[in-house]
């Protein structure tokens, strides 16, 4: 297997048989491709996994591809391209998504040298399971759940020559439709739906086989009608090609960079999820069931963002302006239907304020701040959720994360308590923006407890003869590793420039895989803290180890914030900027990861702040955070 980079493209060269898995989404839903033609995941947003894959085996004159022939994988955007050569004929495979569409659209080309009759078998697995959890979540009624239950035993529903439907619980569909003659195979309708294509092309001749498939119930506001679509591929296909093509960014030079730069904005907008009001990023893949999104990954998620789609990140702000309490108090995520999900957290409120507050510096567009959600609007709220936050304060100023066993910011699996860095200077960012959105007495309070807020970070969580920020320091316990968090005090210019810089330098020798000789996992991107935790009792779940998750893992929007940092400062940012995405294309992780770690499994893939380096390439004069 080979790979290249080409102008925002990855490009694979491999045997037909071997896998190159590629996500995908849209407003709607998700796709993953394998790189033969298959589609291994496909689910809607807060609703199913609608299949636990869509296999299609291709023949021609009778006979099965050998799957040893070397086939060209090219991967862009929202869309994947296969190309291959057999004996009879040249075939060219191509899989995307619409922006908006709940459809996944396959498009085979065949150049025949010679008559043949070519057909694909279409394999599909339905993931029952799912849908019956769907339907008792669901707010049916129990006549329809006994109606939908009662129709399991349905077989295929046949609507002309070129539409298929599988029933799935009665009113639960997946439906098919293509340009060719389709046959069903009901070898074993309850568990397997099977159907075939069939399409004769002559000598010299070139056919395009089209497939749409959608999943969805005939109750579902996101069902699309297949037959509808099939007229306008060549649109769908033209849009798909479109998208990709405005990936670009003047600042990205190397092929190294237009690629990682189409990836992260790529990862960013397909996350972007709309079901009613509800209308922001998730946080990737694994966080559809149910759908939220998170203040914090929000956060990061936007700010590559606002160069391209500032109308998206004002729908951000608003659906996480739903989720905030009533007595101001913000959860970790907000839920589609606005409910919290784990309340609560120190990192949350200030994020919600700085996102307002760089939204409005980026567009100009104060007049989010008079939007209303029920009767307060988002300067009522963003106060709102300050005042609350200010609770946690001592007479310092600083926040003291209280509780023995409190993990509640970005980094969950470990115990951070009393003074944290990272959540001081994220309230002190807040602190500072609130004074720009407020006038008179009140911008004159917040601008004092800003100065203050930033005197007792510098004066409590500054180590003069380490050169950093420490971790945390909660009473006599302190953690004085250096953790890659603590970057926002560069980002957000809250010490000295010479501190800054100090602890940009230490983080490049300590947290660069590549420079620091002391850890032994070779050079493969950023830790996020070095040393490691030195408690045991501090770390929890997938933190307990060396190099995992909080304890040393990459995290590919950190390494893109601490890029940012470096290029602020004058510093050599590109190691950080790029090797995470370089090491990942060597490992086959082709959308941006969670988090990763050459000892342990790696996060979820398509993962949405994971995008953040791309704010490297929109705002290459270094000023974004002034």
């Amino acid at each position: 297997m080979t790979k290249t980079l080409s102008d925002g493209a990855i490009i694979i060269a491999a045997p037909f048989f071997e896998r190159v898995p590629y996500d995908v989404g849209n407003k709607l839903l998700n796709a993953q491709f394998d790189g033969r033609g298959n589609i291994t995941r496909y689910a809607v947003i807060n609703k199913f996994e609608a299949t636990d894959g869509v296999s299609m085996i291709y023949s021609v004159n009778g006979a099965p591809l050998s799957y040893s022939e070397e086939k060209k994988v090219t991967l862009g955007g929202r869309k994947i391209g296969i190309e291959f050569a057999v004996k009879e004929a040249d075939i060219n495979i191509s899989q995307f998504l619409s922006e908006a569409d709940n459809a996944v659209i396959t498009r085979i080309k065949i150049a025949a040298t010679e008559d043949i009759k070519f057909e694909a078998a279409v394999n599909l697995g339905v993931n029952y399971t799912s849908y019956i959890e769907q339907l008792f979540m669901s707010r049916f009624s129990l006549k329809t759940i006994i109606k939908a239950v009662g129709g399991l035993l349905k077989k295929h529903i046949v609507r002309g020559e070129n539409f298929i439907r599988s029933s799935l619980l009665g009113d639960y569909y997946i439906d098919f439709a293509s340009n060719c003659v389709m046959t069903p195979l009901e070898k074993n309708p309850f568990f397997q739906h099977q159907f075939k294509i069939t399409a004769e092309i002559k000598k010299g001749e070139t056919k395009t086989v089209d497939l749409i498939m959608s999943s969805g119930t005939r109750y579902d506001f996101s069902f699309a009608d297949v037959l509808k679509i099939l007229p306008e591929i060549e649109k769908y296909e033209a849009a798909a090609d479109a998208y990709f093509a405005s990936l670009k960014s003047p600042a990205a030079e190397t092929e190294t960079e237009k690629a990682l730069y189409a990836s992260c904005l790529n990862c960013a907008l397909g996350n972007y999820k709309e079901r009613g009001l509800f209308k922001g990023f998730l946080a990737g893949l694994v966080y559809q069931f149910p759908a939220r999104t998170y203040f914090r990954d929000g956060y990061w998620t936007c700010l590559p963002v606002l160069a391209v789609r500032p109308d998206l990140v004002r729908n951000e702000i608003l659906t996480l302006a739903r989720g905030i309490g009533k007595n101001g108090e913000c959860p970790s995520a907000v839920k589609y239907n606005f409910r919290n999900y784990w309340g609560n957290h120190y990192d949350s409120p200030s994020f919600f304020v700085i996102l307002i507050y760089d939204y409005i510096s980026h567009t100009k567009d104060n007049g989010i701040l008079s939007e209303k959600i029920g009767k307060r609007t988002d300067l009522d709220l963003a106060i709102a959720v300050i005042e609350r936050l200010k609770k946690e304060t001592d007479s310092t100023g600083l926040l003291v994360k209280g509780g023995e066993y409190n993990r509640r910011d970005w980094c969950d699996n470990v115990f951070r308590g009393g003074y944290v860095t990272y959540d001081e200077a994220l309230y002190a960012r807040a602190l500072y923006a609130l004074s720009t959105f407020t006038s008179g007495e009140t911008s004159t309070s917040y601008a004092n407890l800003y100065e203050r807020v930033k005197t007792a970070l510098n004066t409590e969580l500054w180590d003069e003869g380490k050169g950093y920020f420490i971790n945390f320091k909660d009473g006599d316990k302190t953690e004085d590793n250096l953790s890659i968090d603590t970057v926002v005090v560069a980002l957000y210019s809250l010490t000295a420039p010479e501190r800054a810089v100090s602890m940009l330098k230490k983080m490049e020798s300590m947290l660069e895989s590549a420079n620091n000789n002391e850890q032994t996992a070779g050079d493969f991107g950023v830790l996020s803290v070095y040393p490691f935790y030195k408690n045991p009792d501090s770390i929890v779940f997938k933190s307990s180890l060396p190099y995992s998750y909080h304890n040393g893992g990459d995290w590919p929007y950190l390494s893109g914030a601490y890029a940012y940092a470096k290029l602020m400062y004058g510093l050599d940012y590109k190691y950080p900027l790029t090797r995470w995405f370089t090491y990942n294309l060597e490992k086959g992780n082709y959308t941006p990861v969670e988090f990763f770690s050459p000892c342990h499994k790696d996060g979820s893939l398509l993962q949405a702040w994971s995008s953040m380096p791309a704010l490297v390439f929109n705002h290459i004069d270094g000023n974004f955070f002034k």
